[in-house]
C-alpha cells in the first residue's frame, strides 16, 4: 500500500472519531435512566440546561443534584417571531459533510 493510501486512510478514520465525539451520547441516559430532554434544552442537542451542565461538570454523575427553585414561566409572545439557524447545527453539518468527503476522496483513491 502507498504511503498516501495510508495518509489518506488515516485522515478519514481521524474524521470519523471527530464527528461520533461531537454527537450526543444516548449511552448516558441510558446510564441515567432518564430521556435526553432531561438535560438537553427544547432545542436539542448540543445545547444542554441546567442538569445537563451539572451532569457534565461533575464526572458524569447527578450525585448531588439540587434543582434550583422553579420560576413563574414568561408568559408566550403573543407576536410570531422567526426563529433562524443556530449556529451549532452549522458546526455539526459541517464535520458531517467532512466526513463524507474524505469518504469519497478514500474510495476514489482506492479506485485509482
Amino acid at each position: 500500500m502507498r504511503p498516501v493510501y495510508k495518509i489518506i486512510l488515516l485522515l478519514g478514520l481521524l474524521l470519523l472519531l471527530n464527528t461520533s465525539m461531537i454527537s450526543a451520547r444516548p449511552e448516558y441516559a441510558a446510564k441515567e435512566s432518564r430521556n435526553c430532554p432531561f438535560c438537553h434544552t427544547r432545542d436539542g442537542p448540543p445545547q444542554l440546561n441546567e442538569v445537563g451542565v451539572y451532569y457534565g461538570t461533575h464526572n458524569h454523575s447527578l450525585e448531588g443534584y439540587v434543582p434550583s427553585p422553579k420560576t413563574t414561566p414568561t408568559p408566550e409572545p403573543t407576536k410570531e417571531i422567526e426563529i433562524g439557524v443556530h449556529m451549532n447545527t452549522w458546526d455539526v453539518g459541517l464535520s458531517a459533510l467532512a466526513t463524507i468527503l474524505a469518504m469519497l476522496v478514500i474510495v476514489y483513491a482506492i479506485r485509482l
